[in-house]
């Protein structure tokens, strides 16, 4: 039989969840989207930054959609695919001076990294500082509304296992803390500047990468470090994204995992619609992770998850876009993009008045046990049951 408590609590809480949630009519419905990261995400900055040859800029890259666009794909990228979801233009390159900012602006750029300071890129801290200055194109309140999409430290972890091929376990921790904290910082000047709501996919697995297997000699298999440092990674930031729900004030996030769906796509392929996940559709090697140009593309782009040595072709673009837009929790948490996408802003006094409101039903639902005695109430319904069933019984015999 069910608990009377539990049907009574129940009944207040299904009456009064929806009465609050009517107190804070508060939907955030985004319509602006900041992208921050490295050669994934990159819509052309590269090409504004370096003074050689952006291979990006070029055919065969942007082949697919009949153009070179300084994306690092045959097509569209992430980012593009989001954009559309969110039912607003492509955003642009910040340093394309003459593009329309209006629905927010990408300050990713290749081979950009969270430490350091390599040439003719931006670090993690340098594209922060861009958009702070350039904050003023945007209302306070398209600034909290906004999505702040970020994928970056693949090359920080690449570089270091390359130059450290034998670190300790200590090391690795170490290496791994200095990137997180880093992180940390500039998600913080995010959020001081009115941002709430952030996005992460988090890293591939790096060592299955085409240009670093082919590097490392042994195209059969990925590479165990560079997969093991991002993997911790990964693990270390979606801790950092749950502390900092807890200690920031409307923080909220959607956490999308990118390695393993990378890792799915390597192993099997063909269940994900691809012909291959090893080698690279562009390029030159065993495998094609190197050197990827005009005279050394496939025909198919479409049936290859990477289309150079380290990055995606528009169908695996597309796949990734999608899970991170609608997937469920095992793919993507705490929300998917669509979910995140209309929060309300005020979702932290929504759940303070709820739990307020739940305080209030367990000191009423106390106070109605006191002057009705539930459980003999129950018992008492149930004799009766049985004295009447027994009753009924001994007629019929």
């Amino acid at each position: 039989m069910a608990n009377p408590k539990s049907n009574l609590f129940f009944l207040l809480f299904t009456t009064l969840l929806p009465l609050l949630l009517l107190h804070f009519p508060t939907v955030s419905f985004a319509q602006t989207l900041f992208v921050f990261g490295d050669g994934l995400y990159d819509a052309g900055n590269k090409q504004f930054l370096s003074q050689n040859r952006v291979d990006a800029s070029f055919l065969p890259y942007g082949v697919t959609v009949g153009q070179a666009t300084g994306r690092w794909s045959d097509g569209r990228i992430v980012p593009d695919y989001l954009a559309n979801f969110m039912g607003i233009p492509p955003v642009s390159s910040i340093l394309k001076s003459t593009a329309n900012f209006s629905h927010g602006a990408n300050f990713a750029v290749a081979d950009a990294t969270v430490l350091g300071s390599p040439p003719e890129t931006m670090t993690l801290s340098q594209q922060m500082k861009k958009f702070t200055g350039n904050k003023n194109k945007w209302t306070n309140q398209t600034l909290s509304e906004a999505i702040y999409l970020i994928y970056i430290g693949s090359d920080d972890y690449l570089n270091y296992a390359k130059n450290n091929p034998s670190l300790s376990d200590i090391q690795k921790q170490a290496f791994v803390n200095q990137v997180i904290t880093t992180i940390e910082a500039e998600i913080k000047v995010v959020y001081g500047a009115g941002g709430r709501k952030f996005a992460f996919q988090n890293l591939a697995p790096l060592g299955c990468l085409p240009a670093v297997k082919q590097a490392n000699g042994n195209v059969q298999e990925c590479v165990k470090l560079p997969s093991e440092m991002a993997a911790l990674h990964n693990k270390k930031l979606f801790q950092l994204l749950v502390e900092l729900s807890r200690q920031l004030n409307g923080f909220q996030y959607s956490f999308y995992d990118f390695f393993s769906s990378i890792q799915n796509r390597v192993i099997k392929s063909k269940t994900y619609t691809f012909e291959t996940g090893i080698a690279a559709c562009c390029g030159t090697g065993s495998i094609n992770g190197s050197d990827c140009s005009a005279n050394n593309v496939c025909a198919k782009p479409e049936e290859y998850i990477f289309f150079d040595g380290k990055h995606l072709t528009q169908e695996a673009n597309l796949q990734v876009a999608h899970l991170m837009w609608g997937a469920d929790p095992e793919v993507i948490g705490r929300n998917n993009l669509r979910e995140l996408m209309v929060l309300p802003l005020d979702i932290s006094a929504i759940l303070g008045d709820i739990q307020k409101a739940m305080a209030a039903m367990r000191s009423t639902q106390s106070k109605l046990e006191s002057l009705y005695d539930i459980k003999k109430m129950e018992s008492e319904m149930e004799n009766q049951w049985l004295y009447q069933a027994d009753k009924a019984i001994s007629f019929l015999i």
